[in-house]
């Protein structure tokens, strides 16, 4: 396999480049592809048949572009589509799941972990399973958070009103937690990829609750098991830094538009493809 060739990375939609971003700040010599299926977002709605179905085409879309790995850069996808893509392409495959949950079992220190992510995550116990897989005694304390993605995707992520929203959900989550057992959480996963755009205001609300706790972020920690990977297989590019090109199922402009709270470059020279 050429280590020059691009990275693949896709997702339902545009939260995604907030993992694309994470990569690009440990891998910045890498060429990318980033895959955007804004035509049929969101995915959480969709059955597991049809979130694996279309995965694979967005997977296919990519390893035809000649990609050297692919992230899938979306949870849902991550839960339900991850070993069929694996079965299916003879490339690395990684989803974001599994980096962060074994982060946070890393980082735990009162064995209380919790996560915020969108009601289809959170519902799928995706993340339990996978935490429990690296801390089988850790506590799980999920939450359901849906205002999170639109007040992104609106721009407000530095408005008083995402401050008080963020603040509400958290409080939340601590209640529950109280309300159940006498453990101080200590590691939140960020169980959603628009969710790092407000991790400042995370970080405000639970200190303004009395909370000490660490933050896990799913690029982040995806982006240093991709870094491992390349380097163990030596398929890491020599270059000084790399290039992006964008690719959406619908709106190239709404990409360009709301990719600007996402990434410090916004996305630019998007193509629109149409995939089955």
């Amino acid at each position: 396999m050429n280590s020059e060739a691009p990275i693949g990375v896709f997702d339902s939609g545009i939260g995604g480049l907030t993992v694309l971003e994470a990569i690009r700040q440990v891998l910045p010599g890498e060429n990318y592809i980033y895959l955007g299926d804004t035509a049929r977002v969101p995915y959480g709605n969709r059955t597991s048949q049809t979130i694996i179905r279309y995965a694979t085409s967005c997977a296919r879309q990519l390893v035809d572009r000649g990609v050297k790995a692919i992230v899938i850069a979306c949870n849902t996808a991550s839960a339900h589509a991850l070993e069929a893509l694996r079965k299916t392409f003879d490339i690395p495959i990684f989803g974001v799941i599994t980096p962060v949950s074994e982060m946070a079992a890393r980082l735990t220190q009162t064995q209380c972990i919790g996560v915020i992510g969108t009601r289809a995550t959170i519902s799928s116990g995706a993340y339990t399973t996978a935490i429990h897989t690296y801390a089988p005694d850790a506590k799980v304390y999920g939450l359901a958070c849906p205002l999170f993605v639109p007040l992104v995707e609106e721009g407000w992520s530095n408005s008083q009103v995402a401050g008080m929203v963020v603040h509400e959900y958290l409080k939340n989550l601590l209640d529950n937690i109280h309300s159940e057992s006498d453990l101080t959480l200590d590691t939140l996963i960020l169980g959603c990829t628009h969710y790092p755009v407000l991790k400042s205001r995370i970080a405000e609300a639970l200190a303004s609750l009395g909370q000490h706790v660490q933050l896990c972020d799913c690029g982040q920690a995806t982006a240093q098991v991709l870094l491992q990977s390349l380097n163990q297989s030596q398929l890491r590019a020599n270059r000084g830094l790399g290039s992006v090109n964008y690719l959406v199922t619908d709106d190239p402009a709404q990409l360009s538009a709301i990719g600007r709270s996402f990434m410090r470059e916004p996305p630019k020279n998007v193509e629109h493809i149409d995939i089955v």
